[in-house]
């Protein structure tokens, strides 16, 4: 497996287990990072700093490292910076293979999974290299971030390139799965959700209400995640400054670019007492803040047709837990919200529609018994025990291919038909 990880992302891990538990052997090839991390999955590999970046991308990657240390990763210079080293810098499908080449040259396995497209190149040549099978599993639809119109055409071309001469492609959700057949001419792209295990979660405590000395009839809706732009986190803030009953709270639960910004908005906004911050916790201790809550909320807005089509992993993380939804109404949220009867979608566009959907959410009791009662049955039914059964049986129809040195045109009009 190929990623391009800092935190090696849930859904690969769970993959691996799935498939280990189905007696695979799973190594996860993932790039370089500041400093080792005493806590890391001990089937993740790193190269050694610098060890394997090209001559023309090592001071790049070099120097992007030390700016994301004094400069705000989500801040207008940073912004600049990226788009002025992607367009006249770096070659996207050079660099990226480049980066991991002379470790994934280690390994001769059955399969090489691209995890995400800046990995798809790397993944196909070192297949061809070993015969090995090859798996692109898009972790969203990543030409269409938020990108330069220069950098979307670029990996739009490198996606077109490399999609067909997969094995197997498989994605997060059914509308990211129809955009990909349909741009690329392709058929049976596999659907496996970010779900999370079901297994029973902690029993609910008031946590958050000892943790910020809350009073005990306080409601809490919970944000958890990376607190990065472009998720709309401004505006949720913001909202709170509208909603009226004051026995609402939110509490955000992580770290990120965005933690300043936010800290300093609920000051000027007087919202010290309605908004709490605590730091993100390690993915095994997060089952236990998430149940502290009586509510989580997804305020995400369609600012690019990847988060028009998103279901992040707070979506997911939500149900494990058994938490009713709030949530922006775009399509692959509200048919999982909406159509389960686990919350509520609606308008997010703006502070004043927040807080009134926030106000409305929590109005009817006997509605939200009914959400969390609801959202109790979803998680054994969205949950990882099925997507990872579902994931091993398309690997088990990947090493029932023919072999992988078919030619490029065989294998793109095998997967075609």
């Amino acid at each position: 497996m190929l990623t391009t990880d800092r935190q090696i992302d849930r859904r690969i891990l769970l993959e691996a287990d799935s498939l280990e538990a189905a007696g695979w052997t799973v190594t996860i090839l993932a790039t370089q990072v500041d400093s080792a991390r005493g806590d890391e999955d001990s089937r993740v590999v790193r190269p050694p700093s610098g060890s394997s970046v090209a001559t023309r991308e090592n001071p790049v990657f070099r120097g992007y490292r030390w700016v994301r240390r004094v400069i705000p990763m989500d801040g207008f210079v940073m912004s600049v910076l990226k788009r002025f080293a992607w367009r006249y810098l770096i070659d996207q499908e050079a660099f990226f293979t480049r980066l991991l080449a002379d470790a994934a040259e280690r390994y001769s396995p059955d399969v090489f999974v691209a995890h995400d497209l800046p990995m798809l190149p790397l993944a196909w040549q070192q297949a061809a290299r070993c015969g090995a099978k090859l798996v692109y599993d898009s972790h969203e639809l990543y030409c269409e971030q938020e990108f330069s119109k220069h950098e979307k055409k670029c990996w739009a071309q490198i996606e077109s390139r490399y999609i067909g001469r997969c094995d197997a492609v498989i994605t997060v959700n059914v509308s990211i799965a129809a955009e990909l057949e349909k741009r690329y001419g392709i058929r049976d792209v596999g659907v496996i959700y970010n779900a999370d295990r079901a297994s029973s979660p902690p029993a609910y405590t008031k946590l958050f209400h000892t943790i910020f000395a809350l009073p005990e009839s306080t409601r809490v809706l919970l944000l958890q995640g990376g607190l990065s732009a472009g998720r709309n986190l401004e505006s949720l803030i913001e909202g709170m400054a509208h909603v009226r009953d004051d026995s609402i709270v939110l509490v955000v639960l992580g770290d990120g670019p965005m933690s300043k910004i936010l800290a300093s908005r609920v000051q000027s906004l007087g919202l010290s007492r309605r908004v709490f911050f605590h730091a993100a916790v390690p993915q095994e201790d997060l089952s236990r803040y998430t149940v502290a809550a009586d509510a989580g909320v997804i305020p995400y807005l369609a600012t690019c047709l990847n988060n028009y089509f998103c279901t992040p992993n707070k979506l997911f993380e939500f149900i494990a837990a058994g938490l009713p939804i709030l949530a922006s109404d775009l399509p692959e949220i509200a048919k999982m919200v909406k159509g389960r009867s686990i919350g509520l979608v609606g308008d997010m566009s703006g502070a004043v529609s927040i807080g009134r959907l926030v106000e409305e959410f929590f109005f009817d009791e006997v509605c939200l018994a009914e959400w969390r009662r609801n959202a109790s049955l979803a998680r054994e039914e969205v949950c990882w025990e099925v997507e990872g059964g579902k994931l091993v049986a398309i690997y088990d129809a990947v090493m029932k291919m023919p072999p992988s040195f078919l030619s490029d045109t065989t294998k793109a009009g095998e997967r075609a038909r």
